[in-house]
């Protein structure tokens, strides 16, 4: 009865082996691991190249033609991504946006008729399910902060190495948001020291285009060149003006050119001295 019963047993084990579905065959699936991460491996970002057969479309908007085709030829070199379409100005990146539907965008924060910050802000209201990683030489902690309140999921300086950019795409393809080591600790450098813009900030009234205006300002841009670096009419321009005037309590031209002088020494002061601290931990560190 013993061996009627374990016959019974291996039949019913037959049948169910005979019903259950085949494991996924990969290459070297039949190895035993040798180590603990072979045989629980840590998840990754980065999809593998059955997942990725299809690649990802990217739109790049830059203001640089050579920056553009040094991205493109990069991208394209990729076998997880490809450019869809290119651009330096900012209406017809909206154009574009809308007619290759990217799954990323790739984009500087100065435009040719328009600002990246808002360009983030209208990419994000049209498919929110895009991810947008900026490229930019602007790493002062207020642009990094901006940028991604406005939507951003990634922020690399254009310094960075190349190699950067595919990382970068690929962790926020995988939903997670990315900044480069440089912008990581610019960012902790001001908290540290208070540099990113508080609660109370004198510019927290200014919306991302006033900022702007009143950036360029600071640095001794009048009505006409604002018109014509920021592609906008100087009577536009004069409407930025008077907002700007009125959200921070200014009565006159000179008061406002006054105070955005002074916003943009503080700035450059206080990035200076980051970039200093910067320069000093490298080399403590190489020592």
């Amino acid at each position: 009865m013993g061996e009627n019963h374990t016959n019974s047993q291996r039949s019913r084990r037959s049948r169910s082996a005979a019903h259950a579905p085949e494991p996924l065959s990969l290459p070297g699936a039949d190895k035993n691991p040798e180590t603990a991460e072979e045989a629980f491996p840590m998840e990754s970002p980065i999809q593998s190249p059955i997942a990725s057969a299809i690649k990802s479309k990217v739109l790049i908007v830059h203001h640089a033609p050579l920056v553009r085709s040094g991205l493109a030829g990069l991208i394209d070199a990729s076998d997880r991504f490809t450019v869809c379409a290119q651009t330096g100005d900012a209406p017809r990146a909206r154009e574009m946006f809308v007619e290759y539907q990217p799954h990323l965008v790739l984009l500087g924060l100065t435009l040719h008729r328009g600002n990246g910050i808002e360009l983030i802000k209208d990419f994000e209201r049209l498919n929110n399910t895009v991810r947008t990683l900026v490229f930019s030489a602007r790493e002062d902690p207020l642009s990094i902060q901006r940028a991604f309140r406005a939507g951003a999921h990634g922020y690399l300086g254009i310094e960075d190495d190349g190699s950067e950019v595919l990382k970068a795409l690929d962790w926020i393809s995988a939903g997670y948001l990315y900044a480069s080591t440089a912008v990581t600790q610019r960012l902790l450098e001001s908290l540290a020291s208070n540099e990113i813009e508080p609660a109370g900030s004198e510019v927290k009234p200014l919306s991302d285009r006033e900022l702007q205006v009143f950036s360029l300002i600071g640095r001794g841009f009048g009505a006409s060149r604002l018109a014509s670096e920021l592609h906008l009419s100087v009577k536009t321009i004069e409407t930025y003006q008077a907002h700007i005037k009125e959200k921070l309590g200014l009565r006159s031209a000179a008061e406002l050119n006054d105070k955005a002088a002074r916003w943009t020494l503080q700035s450059m002061r206080r990035n200076r001295q980051l970039k200093k601290l910067q320069t000093a931990g490298a080399r403590a560190v190489s020592i």
